[in-house]
């Protein structure tokens, strides 16, 4: 069965799916503090300097120990990405992987090389299968798998980026998720042809905000700038406004955040029937990539749409992954071993 990603959405709506454990739509409350200082500046409608405020970009600068040309405001982590693949000759992508890359390159009409990782050797990256001048798309916590990168790997990637003449273009948006391993910054490491992209989307739960920012090469940041000004002209100054209130808490925040999302994974890993799975433990970010035993995901997810629970089928992310599914916590609680129940019944159901 394909699977379509917005075929599916129209299933979801269809059957007016109330557990929606299918896209990364973070549940969790936004800080208070943050969304007052939104409404505060909510009048201040005019136009924002192309690269963001500068108090805004001071404050992230300092936080990279880069200077301020170095960064700039973006208008959520997505149109930095998808700027960056516009300027590349050839893009880079490890399987699996979010499918809003493809989708970027494919409209540039950028060829695409894959970089495979695979469950069984715990989705670990084999750095030195890249190609050579290309931009190399990482994403570490990891969107579908919660791959978290290590220290050796990290030393391997610039190795070969500086041997092979890569960009690298690194997606943080799950940067403060991280349950075991460390928070992980390209910026701590290398600034030559790189760039980090973060979003306040998954952190700070405001993902209407599309709100990000990039910091990096100049060349790369000016990139970037040449595309907002092309076609988005500025990111609106009430929410980098209340983005600076949100980094003022940006610790507090993702401690917390940080502590929902591990007490669902737990929750969830406890409650699943582990004899109808192969997955490795995620390491990050508010998902789980279960391999189903000879079943297809996407099959399993309109199942399961019948029933009003959303999941991901694993093709969202790789043709190959087409046994997987992946669960992305962002619901209740309560919610989860309802869940995780169903998962359970109807892949018996579909086995009978």
């Amino acid at each position: 069965m394909k699977f379509d990603i917005y075929d599916f959405f129209s299933e979801l709506s269809k059957n007016k799916v109330k557990i929606r454990m299918d896209a990364g739509d973070p549940d969790i409350k936004p800080n208070d503090i943050i969304i007052d200082e939104l409404i505060k500046n909510i009048r201040d409608l005019g136009y924002a300097p192309y690269k963001g405020l500068d108090e805004l970009r001071e404050v992230i600068a300092e936080y990279h120990k880069v200077d301020l040309d170095n960064v700039i405001i973006t208008p959520g982590s997505k149109a930095a990405i998808s700027s960056l693949i516009l300027f590349s000759k050839k893009v880079n992508l490890i399987s699996p992987y979010w499918s809003g890359y493809e989708f970027s390159a494919n409209l540039f009409n950028k060829q695409i090389s894959i970089l495979n990782t695979e469950l069984e050797n715990s989705w670990e990256p084999n750095f030195s299968n890249i190609e050579k001048d290309t931009t190399l798309i990482i994403n570490y916590p990891n969107n579908p798998t919660g791959k978290v990168i290590t220290q050796k790997k990290i030393k391997e990637l610039i190795d070969e980026s500086l041997d092979k003449n890569l960009t690298i273009v690194s997606d943080e948006a799950y940067r403060d998720i991280v349950f075991d391993g460390f928070k992980f910054k390209l910026t701590d490491y290398i600034l030559q042809n790189s760039v980090s992209i973060f979003s306040f989307s998954k952190t700070f739960s405001l993902p209407g905000l599309r709100l990000g920012y990039a910091v990096g090469d100049k060349q790369l940041i000016d990139k970037i700038g040449r595309f907002i000004k092309a076609n988005i002209t500025s990111v609106p100054k009430f929410s980098q406004r209340a983005a600076i209130k949100a980094l003022e808490m940006w610790d507090s925040i993702a401690d917390q955040v940080k502590d929902v999302y591990y007490k669902r994974l737990i929750l969830f890993l406890n409650k699943v029937n582990n004899k109808k799975f192969v997955y490795v433990r995620p390491e990050g970010t508010f998902y789980v990539f279960l391999k189903l035993n000879g079943l297809s995901g996407t099959q399993l997810a309109y199942n399961l749409a019948k029933k009003g629970i959303g999941i991901f089928p694993g093709e969202a992310f790789g043709n190959e992954f087409e046994n997987f599914i992946r669960i992305s916590l962002t619901t209740k609680e309560e919610n989860i071993p309802l869940a995780a129940d169903l998962i359970n019944e109807t892949i018996d159901e579909m086995k009978s």
